[in-house]
């Protein structure tokens, strides 16, 4: 059996307690709604690969999946029959008017038959038996084509996922590990992808509307008497309370919110140095350690030693120069300095964590990577998002179209994201330092934006204000200076990751 199963099982319950949150999974994707959000098929698919494996009784797993599914068919069907209209009003069903509509065009076009295909379609699954319920469909028919769908797909999912793991060994040594590090990617590319374009979106609408809610009340607030009369009575710290909501003022709105999304960072950032220190996470970094070996390839090592390098400080270097300039040439002194004071801040203050922490190392997978530093927090993974997150930051004004800004801030996330996955990789780090690292990145990448998103709305660099520019040159001349600098920039880089990758390769005494 793999490793990373076995780790995996100690997590899970055994006996009736496994096999009851199989068949709870496959009942709540089967709710009316509800079912949407939770991926149960995936989940089922899965249990049944882990069957294969030692995980469960395959036949029982058929068993409780087709009988949750069946379960959540016929209470999707009630509430649809005895309260759909009221249902329908809920917030949360009109938010999901869309989806809906569609199931009720395919119930009408389908009609009892659209029970039993539905069954086997994701976005359908949760909607059908409350519309059939909603239509008073005769019980009769309902419950045989539910029946029937739920043994079907009870049987169908658990057996896909059995019949793939029982081959496991087979795919391993057709596919090789290099295809399973590249499917890491991939899942790891998705994800950041998905989460740019449909999750980040949504989270910032919400944001928008909490923020309408709270202005409301603040106006409502402001008209109370009593507040009022303590704004006569203390006008210097009424003034002081209210510029903080102010949109007028750089200290103001901005610098509230920020100070608001930093402390769910430092609180992420502190609840990780509590589950590091008090040992709550060392199962979990172990198993992470474990599960990276069966990973490894020689060319997912050439890759990864390859992306760990531009993390290192001379790639640094070389890029911030580059960066430096092109800001320089532009007269955008503000983001100048917040790069530098942000990235040698950011470094230093890594620094005297992990002087203080004083965490352990795993032991590398290549002895030549053995760092001298302490292991927590992972100062690869913080520079990553910090450095590259700011590089990203500057380089959003000049696009101007949302598509080119998505892109460009799906692909420098999952940059950053694979130099942290690249420590993990070699060896070199917990996965809980990585994890720590991100997070005091965020936090510090929220301050770093604030301050330059506050200059710019309310001081002004010397792009946004009128007056003095010093740097005056033609836009040929700039970028024929910038395009020579680039190339040495890429010359410098190639030349110093080739380099570094080869060392990182060799056994210790080669490297003396």
């Amino acid at each position: 059996m793999e490793a990373w199963l076995q780790n995996l099982f100690g997590y899970l319950p055994g006996g009736a307690s496994y096999y009851l949150l199989i068949g709870a999974l496959s009942f709540v994707e089967s709710l009316a709604l509800v079912g949407i959000f939770v991926p149960g098929s995936v989940l089922i698919v899965f249990a049944g690969f882990m069957a294969a494996h030692g995980k469960g009784d395959i036949s029982t797993l058929v068993a409780v999946s087709a009988g949750g599914a069946i379960l959540g068919d016929l209470i999707s069907y009630w509430a649809g029959a005895r309260l759909g209209e009221t249902l329908r009003q809920h917030r949360l069903f009109r938010r999901r008017q869309a989806l809906m509509a569609r199931a009720n065009v395919f119930f009408i076009e389908h009609g009892g038959k659209s029970v039993f295909i539905g069954r086997f379609v994701g976005f359908l699954r949760p909607f059908i038996p409350f519309v059939a319920g909603s239509a008073h469909m005769r019980p009769l028919p309902f419950i045989v084509w539910a029946v029937t769908s739920g043994l079907l797909w009870g049987a169908a999912y658990p057996g896909l996922g059995y019949v793939f793991g029982a081959s496991w060994k087979l795919v391993q040594l057709w596919t090789g590990r290099f295809s399973l590090a590249i499917a890491v990617l991939a899942a790891l590319f998705v994800s950041n992808a998905l989460f740019w374009k449909y999750l980040a979106p949504r989270l910032a609408k919400a944001g928008r509307h909490l923020w309408r809610g709270i202005s409301l009340r603040w106006t409502s607030f402001l008209q109370k008497p009593k507040v009022q009369a303590f704004a006569a009575a203390h006008p210097a710290l009424w003034t002081f309370v209210a510029e903080r909501f102010s949109l007028r003022h750089g200290a103001g709105l901005y610098l509230t919110f920020a100070l608001a999304v930093s402390t769910l960072f430092a609180a992420l950032f502190g609840a990780l140095t509590w589950g590091v220190f008090y040992e709550r996470l060392s199962r979990l970094d172990q198993s992470s350690y474990t599960l990276v070996q069966e990973l490894r390839h020689p060319v997912s090592d050439t890759f990864f030693l390859i992306v760990t390098s531009l993390g290192n400080w001379p790639v640094l270097l070389m890029i911030g120069a580059l960066t430096l300039l092109w800001l320089i040439l532009n007269n955008r002194d503000v983001s100048a300095l917040i790069l530098v004071v942000g990235t040698a801040g950011g470094e230093l203050l890594v620094f005297v964590l992990k002087a203080l922490f004083q965490r352990p190392r795993p032991a590398p997978f290549f002895a030549a990577l053995q760092p001298d530093s302490a292991s927590f927090p992972s100062g690869h993974a913080f520079v990553g998002l910090v450095f590259y997150g700011l590089i990203v930051y500057l380089l959003l004004g000049g696009i101007d179209n949302m598509r080119g800004k998505l892109a460009l801030v799906t692909g420098g996330s999952f940059f950053a994201l694979t130099i942290g996955l690249s420590r993990i990789y070699l060896g070199v780090h917990w996965l809980s330092d990585v994890l720590a690292g991100f997070a005091l990145a965020a936090l510090w990448l929220t301050f770093l934006v604030t301050a330059g998103e506050a200059r710019r709305r309310y001081g002004g660099e010397f792009p946004w204000q009128r007056g003095w520019m010093p740097i005056r040159l033609s836009s040929w001349l700039k970028t024929t200076i910038l395009t020579l600098a680039a190339l040495a920039t890429l010359f410098g880089v190639v030349d110093y990751v080739r380099t570094q990758t080869a060392v990182d390769r060799s056994p210790p005494q080669e490297r003396r």
